[in-house]
């Protein structure tokens, strides 16, 4: 059962929502509910924007007293100006690398901004998302760093300068950390390279997935960090709004190719069960096709509940219909990666041998399982 400011979140996800839609979310409010517990599921959600600007094409803004009417505000504004700072800052680094032919692919929010939010308070960032190819990389450190950003001591492929962080990829699943991610794709990466189509952002060259890898892609990014927010849901519920058939066709066929059915199942899934979403029947055919296990059904639910998937969530979701000895492979690198990312991990722990990180890794394993061994995974 949900409750109602859940229901409230749900139905203020629309980008720019019709009178139905309005009245909608007018009749949710109605009922009774705690407005602080509201804002703060929005900010955890990352929905803090959306909520701001559908309670105020529905009138139902003034409904709330003036201080969370003010803090709805302010965080719309903090986020309009931190994304006009990312902006200018990823114009600046584009246009020096469109001056040396350094191709970059755009990826999750950054990507998303002119393309689908008109209204750039509406969607939270914290960092800048770029792929490239190996070849590019090197060229890509350099104009970052005679930029004056600098290489995080953790994660190598983070830089930072200020407020900004440009996160780098060399691998579209991330298997630049755990190289096992690599056999998720059913296809070489760089054949999704391949099919990427040219942008121009704030009048300069980068390039962007196709339509069907960047929903492949977010759905994947989304499971990747178990759901935690519902931003992420949002992204791709916008995306896939007005798609014809032949569009749906498309993602199915091109999810079939990349051997990604199961991922864009659990993500319809959660589309249906979260906001009602409508699915055309090209969509309903691959989840009557697929039947969910009971435990896919029962870790799915736990986000539908108004909680994030379970930490080893991903373990199961992304190495499901993988093969036996793809499925064990991926499993132990993410269990057990090289001491290189044990040292991210454990970052407190320099000076650690390699047989105290992996040990230091079992005991924080259990501590996922028993609670009163408590333990943070991050890889």
């Amino acid at each position: 059962m949900h409750s109602i400011e859940q229901r409230i979140l749900a139905c203020a996800t629309e980008l720019n929502p019709d009178l139905y839609e309005q009245q909608r979310l007018h009749r949710t409010m109605s009922h009774d509910m705690d407005v602080d517990h509201l804002i703060n599921m929005a900010i955890k959600e990352g929905l803090a924007g959306l909520l701001y600007k559908n309670l105020m094409k529905s009138g139902m803004l003034e409904t709330l007293d003036h201080k969370q009417r003010e803090r709805l505000q302010s965080l719309y504004y903090q986020t309009v100006l931190f994304n006009l700072k990312l902006i200018h800052d990823l114009k600046a680094v584009l246009h020096l690398l469109n001056q040396k032919k350094i191709q970059v692919v755009l990826l999750q929010g950054i990507s998303l901004l002119q393309q689908i939010y008109d209204d750039i308070g509406l969607r939270p960032m914290t960092d800048i998302d770029l792929w490239a190819l190996q070849r590019d990389y090197p060229g890509l450190i350099s104009i970052l760093s005679s930029q004056g950003y600098q290489r995080d001591p953790v994660y190598p492929n983070t830089f930072r300068k200020g407020s900004t962080a440009f996160d780098l990829h060399t691998h579209i699943l991330w298997a630049d950390r755990i190289k096992a991610r690599e056999l998720l794709l059913a296809k070489s990466q760089k054949r999704i390279y391949q099919d990427t189509r040219i942008i121009h952002f704030e009048g300069q060259e980068a390039l962007c997935l196709n339509r069907y890898d960047q929903v492949l892609y977010l759905s994947l990014h989304a499971l990747k960090h178990s759901v935690s927010r519902l931003i992420w849901l949002v992204d791709i519920k916008s995306l896939l709004a007005d798609w014809k058939r032949s569009d749906w066709e498309g993602l199915m066929n091109r999810a079939r190719e990349l051997g990604q059915e199961e991922i864009i199942h659990y993500i319809f899934f959660l589309l249906l069960n979260l906001f009602d979403f409508h699915l055309p029947m090209e969509a309903r055919q691959l989840l009557e096709r697929k039947r969910l296990h009971f435990l896919e059904k029962k870790v799915l639910r736990e986000r539908v509940k108004g909680g994030s998937l379970p930490i080893w969530a991903p373990l199961l979701l992304f190495s499901t219909g993988k093969g036996l000895q793809r499925r064990f492979s991926f499993i132990l690198e993410t269990l057990f990666p090289r001491p290189e990312i044990l040292r991210q991990v454990f970052v407190g722990y320099p000076d650690c041998k390699v047989w105290e990180l992996y040990l230091k890794r079992v005991l924080q394993l259990i501590g996922m399982i028993k609670p009163s061994l408590r333990g943070r995974v991050g890889v």
